[in-house]
């Protein structure tokens, strides 16, 4: 059910989803059943745009996040927002225009890359919440962007019909049995692949993020299949970067995932505590996944930008042979594209 509270009842969002759906005005504030499938549109006052959280521990680029959107209709295991956020419900901010203006102010001085996918899908909702109608038209009219919208999706048909010029697609990828596993409700394996063979014969920039890579017994055989289909669909000219990294997640968040109705593969995985304090598989392991994900990748790909996210710069010295800096310094890599 979508919701719209009062204070968001004429904005654009609101007519845009009430065009396509039955919504019910609600006083703002009102408590509905707190449930993935119902949505709240409602007027936010938070400063929209900001840097991704990071450490200076681990090596961080300078992505900016607009969180527009809090909630996702997926279950993936490993998903921090079972920890961060204090709802299942959906809510998403109504006054699109404050939006666009943190947006337009975040690029106003230099080029940045900045998504919407921190806290939510940035396109599993496009068909019922058609953000995509209101962000694209808006970030084509600037000059310093790229915008990604970053999914497990394949719910791509709003973006079909609007030019591409600043924006780009990316999808989180892993092998089909980990998908079936490890994250419920997403769209297959082959149906993210389909999606981006489309959006990119559309002429969108498309990306891949292997982010969380996840231990498994057939690890290089799942991975290695994975890269081969993907490398033998997709264009290399229409890939703008790829990131790799592996499962990572703060000690709290386990036992939330011990404690799933599903058992995970995660339960099974021999992890320690992180010079950050989260819990990471050994380093040893790390560096063993990440270098045949990467080697594997540059079999087929020699073009794409290559980053690994909050990894250890030891890491990217030891496979890549270089240590890309901290935020600023790293984020030149990405404008050199």
């Amino acid at each position: 059910m979508i919701y719209v509270e009062k204070s968001a009842q004429n904005t654009s969002l609101a007519e845009l989803a009430a065009k396509e759906h039955n919504i019910e005005v609600i006083d703002d504030g009102f408590d509905i059943e707190d449930k993935k499938s119902n949505i709240v549109i409602s007027c936010h006052t938070d400063n929209f745009v900001h840097r991704c959280p990071a450490t200076n521990i681990y090596r961080c680029c300078n992505y900016h996040v607009v969180d527009i959107m809090q909630g996702c209709p997926f279950d993936c295991a490993y998903c921090i927002l079972q920890l961060y956020l204090p709802h299942k419900h959906i809510r998403v901010a109504g006054n699109t225009d404050n939006v666009l203006q943190d947006i337009k102010s975040a690029v106003k001085e230099q080029k940045r890359r900045i998504g919407s996918g921190e806290l939510s899908d940035s396109l599993a909702m496009d068909k019922t919440i058609p953000l995509s109608k209101i962000i694209v038209p808006f970030v084509n009219n600037l000059d310093n962007i790229l915008f990604e919208f970053k999914t497990k999706s394949d719910v791509i048909d709003n973006l079909l019909n609007l030019n591409p010029k600043n924006v780009m697609v990316s999808w989180s990828l892993n092998p089909a049995s980990i998908i079936d596993t490890e994250e419920p409700y997403t769209a297959a394996l082959e149906r993210r692949l389909k999606a981006a063979e489309t959006v990119s014969d559309y002429g969108y920039k498309v990306g891949f993020h292997f982010d969380p890579l996840i231990m498994s017994d057939n690890f290089e055989k799942i991975y290695g299949e994975l890269i081969e289909d993907l490398t033998s669909r997709i264009k290399e000219e229409s890939v703008e970067y790829i990131s790799i990294s592996t499962f990572r997640c703060p000690y709290e968040l386990m036992n939330i995932i011990r404690q799933r109705k599903n058992p995970s593969i995660l339960t099974k995985g021999d992890f320690i505590k992180g010079i950050d304090g989260k819990t990471r598989y050994f380093k040893a392991e790390r560096i063993k996944m990440i270098h045949f994900v990467t080697k594997k990748l540059k079999k087929y790909w020699n073009k794409p930008f290559i980053y690994y996210c909050m990894e250890h710069s030891s890491i990217w010295e030891k496979i890549l042979n270089y240590d890309p800096g901290e935020r600023e310094e790293f984020e030149k890599y990405f404008l050199q594209i």
